[in-house]
């Protein structure tokens, strides 16, 4: 007769989680999201709820990660970020057994440790950042959690919510024009709502933006000029990179900084954010030259600026900058 060997299964201990970096007191307050519609109250009326996953589709630099802390920080809401890309796998979403001096132990992966965060404080947050960066057969691992099962299978467990604690999952996806992007598959797709956030008008650039220090006529109309027609090239297929607000801001926090030092007048002033700021975005040589033709177009052509005084022409500036 064959001896009959029981099977026993080894369990692996589960990492101790550090719930302190997840406490919602501790969220840091680096600004405060400035609504342009209601696409906000959108969002954090579907947050409360908890019921159906959320995805924000926009370009870079529109504010949709802010939107998602200063909700949180308003609410008390405990938040775990997860910044998805093409390098993205099974351990990073489920977890992977890991060895120390004290022996293995399974590491928690984002799915799972979202369930403990939301039943240790009785809501969490799950801000998984570009999701269509992911691999679509890794995308798949993700439909358990975001459908009705509600759940997700690790280490041999099965994490889900407690009575009385919700898990919001939100997710943001750039346009599918941005390099390194995937569509979302259809039954990934399926299981989320949510919206599409649109490049802001110079009307509403005005309001998102601080403007302090900033003269009217010589910098910032024609800053919101650019931007606009930045946007408008990337439609078209002629540039990738369109300005965002980021860049704006940026624009005008570095404008601020070159006017405090007093070393340069402010036609200098002026282009050296130009060149340091926005020209700099552009990698691709044909589509720098083309966006600084853009610029001396649209500063040079007014006196104030005084961008095409020898000593500074825009038009001069080296390829390279």
């Amino acid at each position: 007769m064959k001896s009959k060997m029981k099977e026993t299964r080894i369990e692996i201990p589960t990492q101790t989680i550090n719930f302190e970096q997840y406490d919602p007191r501790n969220l840091v307050n680096w600004g405060e999201y400035i609504e342009v519609g209601d696409e906000m109250k959108l969002l954090e009326m579907n947050i409360k709820e908890a019921s159906i996953p959320y995805i924000i589709e926009g370009d870079k630099g529109t504010g949709k990660t802010l939107m998602v802390h200063t909700i949180c920080r308003k609410n008390g809401y405990a938040l775990l970020e997860y910044s998805c890309s093409n390098g993205t796998n099974k351990g990073d979403l489920i977890g992977r057994v890991q060895i120390n001096e004290n022996g293995s132990f399974f590491e928690l992966g984002i799915l799972p440790l979202a369930y403990e965060i939301a039943n240790h404080f009785g809501f969490c947050v799950l801000y998984l950042d570009e999701l269509n960066a992911t691999e679509h057969e890794v995308m798949k691992l993700m439909n358990r959690p975001t459908d009705k099962r509600r759940s997700v299978f690790a280490n041999g467990k099965l994490y889900k919510l407690n009575e009385g604690c919700k898990l919001a999952i939100v997710g943001t996806m750039n346009p599918l024009t941005y390099a390194g992007v995937n569509s979302l598959t259809e039954d990934l797709r399926s299981r989320f709502i949510g919206d599409i956030i649109t490049y802001p008008t110079s009307k509403q650039l005005q309001t998102i933006i601080s403007w302090e220090g900033i003269p009217e006529e010589s910098v910032k109309n024609p800053l919101l000029q650019l931007a606009q027609e930045t946007n408008a090239l990337r439609v078209k297929g002629d540039i990738d990179y369109v300005l965002s607000p980021r860049d704006i801001d940026q624009f005008c926090e570095h404008y601020r900084i070159l006017s405090k030092s007093k070393k340069f007048e402010e036609p200098q002033v002026l282009k050296y954010a130009l060149k340091q700021v926005v020209l700099v975005k552009y990698a691709e040589l044909e589509e720098r030259e083309l966006v600084k033709s853009r610029i001396v177009d649209i500063f040079g052509d007014r006196k104030s600026t005084r961008l095409n005084s020898s000593h500074i022409p825009l038009s001069r500036m080296p390829s390279s900058a």
